[in-house]
């Protein structure tokens, strides 16, 4: 079950940024990258800093001063990805892309999916976005979705070793300040 209302984010990112956010010098950026799986947004791991520590030191951007630090999150309107009326909506988005782009003059391919590039998943989650704008409903504020990632922990194993709770902050004012976790591994999430 994902908890509602607060909840503890961990983003990965150069030491230099986690200074800047938690000093309160800067603000974090929104990602318009097309790989981002749940659309546009400030992504976070949910509970889990070392996760958030291993994708900062994989990233050639950060991986000479890797960092984390932590976001207090409101999860406000949530697009949760674990609720059926969600993954209903999802489904909805993509056969209404599917259409669009069938139809338009000249009709255009669907994106793919490339490991982790997610651009289908980008698109469709960005269609149901605007979906919802024209239907003149509330924005939503965060998505949080479970993801399954890497090689499986063992042999036919369902779970996988860089399984996580992925959070995307759509609504930056949703962050309610910034914090520096304790990597320590007495701490559980």
């Amino acid at each position: 079950m994902i908890p509602s209302g607060i909840i503890l984010g961990f983003h990965g990112c150069h030491s230099d940024l986690v200074k800047s956010l938690v000093n309160g010098e800067t603000e974090m950026r929104v990602s318009g990258n097309k790989l981002d799986w749940l659309g546009k947004g400030i992504y976070f791991w949910a509970h889990d800093p070392r996760r958030a520590l291993e994708w900062a030191t994989e990233r050639p951007q950060s991986a000479d001063s890797p960092g984390v630090v932590g976001g207090i999150i409101q999860l406000g309107r949530c697009l949760n990805l674990t609720e059926r009326v969600s993954i209903d909506a999802i489904r909805g988005a993509y056969l209404d892309l599917k259409h669009a782009r069938k139809n338009a003059n000249p009709p255009q391919a669907m994106p793919v999916n490339r490991k982790k590039a997610r651009y289908l998943d980008n698109d469709v989650m960005e269609t149901l976005h605007i979906i919802r704008d024209n239907e003149g409903l509330e924005p939503y504020d965060s998505v949080i979705g479970y993801f399954a990632e890497g090689a499986p922990i063992y042999r036919t194993a369902g779970l996988r070793h860089q399984n996580h709770l992925q959070i995307c902050v759509r609504n930056p004012k949703n962050i309610l300040g910034w914090f520096l976790p304790k990597m320590d591994d007495s701490i559980v999430w």
